[in-house]
């Protein structure tokens, strides 16, 4: 397994500590300052069959994105965001010229009520590796 370091500022609006504000603690302030992304980073949400062949779960070919508005939370703890953090970064500085279509699979993902399954499927696209 090879390793690299990378230096990488962290941004925080405040100090990097979230404090409690107004009388009864009704709010707070200070949190992590959201990425600016553009049209860097997106999305698509499909619904899915199992296939009669092989029995995995596919989107239809060439079947529309599903329609509608959604919630995603995601919960994790300080140790659970830097791995995924880990991950993305590593993603980010990954050599995958090779295959201009670079992705991988998190099958089977399961949420923390056990009533949804997604799969996730991780895209890296072709770009100049900044």
């Amino acid at each position: 397994m090879a390793s690299k370091i990378i230096g990488i500022e962290l941004r925080f609006d405040g100090d990097g500590t979230v404090r409690q504000v107004g009388e009864g603690g009704g709010g707070f302030l200070g949190g992590v300052s959201p990425p600016t992304l553009g049209q860097e980073i997106g999305y698509l949400l499909h619904s899915t069959s199992p296939d009669p062949e092989d029995g995995l779960l596919n989107p239809e070919p060439g079947g529309p994105s599903v329609e509608g508005t959604f919630q995603l939370n995601i919960f994790g703890t300080a140790h659970g965001f830097r791995e995924l953090g880990r991950y993305f970064l590593a993603l980010a500085e990954l050599d995958s010229s090779a295959d201009p279509e670079h992705h991988q699979h998190f099958d089977g993902v399961c949420s923390e009520d056990g009533r949804t399954v997604v799969d996730i499927i991780v895209r890296k696209g072709p770009g100049d590796g900044d």
